[in-house]
């Protein structure tokens, strides 16, 4: 079991008034009666107060409230990345790849997400020959890769697929089926078969990925980069290693207009609109949720309800897996 990471105090530095941050420039922190740490958006509050003063229309009940980003994650029961020698900077801006495609389109079919990632922490597959770039690779099914799963049915930590190809995909696609809709959810949630096309036991750590993608959009490329960079410095400076927090890096996950994105896993915590210079503050907030879910967890077995789960960092919070657009405004 890896240790987990104890957070820093949550602090505040301010920036330079040229560079503020959405955290700062736009949010303070209101104490509710359930003593929960919110922010609530300093503008947005004024202009909604000063609209209903002056008796006209009043916010409706589907207005997202205090963040802008809520509910602007697609909605997902599981996320599967597949791993790469290569970080997504190095990408092309579309993949030809046919495991990816075709197991993408089994994916949808339970609610699943399928991406390429990197990450200094996971292995590639020894076989692993790009991301199906080479005609003849693609013709000779010879595309393999180790992947990481995350899903609503085991939000305590990573499971992993020693392989994925074509050959596997069928036994791949019935296993996270099952594994997704929940009929391997009653067994020992850190316990699973190994195998080609099987998972493997729970990897308890925390995951942040960032989309860098730059050749899908210039934002991913040079926000998101920036903020990768700064959240390896950040985790460095903490003395925090892999052991603690894998940093990995994700193709294309959608809303370029959001850059940086930055997914936290396992619980499928979705930020948006992060600058470099928001990371301490946001790596504060997703840290303290990672130690109390899992104090949690080892106290009872069981994960809190993700319609329970505060949202780390509202300001930058776009949504969970395994919820609603619904659901993840009601969490705001």
């Amino acid at each position: 079991m890896h240790a987990r990471a104890v957070p820093h105090l949550l602090r505040f530095t301010p920036a330079s008034p040229s560079a503020r941050s959405r955290l700062l420039r736009d949010c303070h922190y209101h104490n509710t009666a359930l003593s929960t740490r919110r922010y609530l958006s300093s503008t947005r509050h004024v202009l909604r107060s000063e609209s209903t003063a002056a008796g006209t229309t009043a916010p409706t009940s589907s207005d997202p409230g205090p963040s802008s980003l809520a509910g602007t994650a697609p909605f997902h029961l599981a996320c599967v990345l597949l791993h790469t020698h290569d970080p997504p900077s190095a990408y092309p801006s579309r993949s030809s790849s046919r495991v990816w495609r075709l197991l993408t389109l089994r994916a949808r079919q339970w609610g699943g997400t399928v991406n390429f990632a990197w990450s200094p922490a996971l292995r590639a597959h020894p076989a692993y020959t790009g991301l199906g770039e080479d005609e003849a690779d693609r013709r000779l099914g010879r595309e393999r890769y180790v992947a990481s799963v995350f899903s609503a049915a085991h939000r305590c930590g990573r499971l992993e697929i020693p392989e994925v190809s074509l050959e596997t995909l069928d036994e791949v696609d019935a296993r996270l089926r099952e594994l997704v809709l929940g009929s391997v959810a009653s067994g020992d949630p850190e316990k699973h078969e190994a195998g080609p096309g099987s998972v493997t036991a729970l990897d308890r750590r925390l995951h942040l990925y960032v989309c860098t993608h730059g050749a899908r959009d210039c934002r991913c490329g040079e926000g998101g980069g920036a903020v990768a960079r700064a959240l390896r410095d950040e985790l460095a400076k903490r003395g925090m290693g892999e052991k603690d927090v894998v940093l990995g890096e994700v193709a294309h996950v959608g809303g370029h207009k959001y850059a940086a994105n930055v997914l936290a896993y396992p619980y499928g915590d979705w930020f948006g609109m992060v600058q470099d210079f928001d990371v301490p503050h946001v790596l504060d907030e997703i840290l303290a949720q990672h130690a109390r879910v899992q104090d949690e967890f080892d106290a009872s077995r069981t994960w809190p309800s993700p319609h329970k789960l505060p949202p780390p960092c509202p300001p930058f919070w776009r949504g969970r897996m395994g919820l609603e657009k619904a659901e993840q405004l009601a969490l705001i």
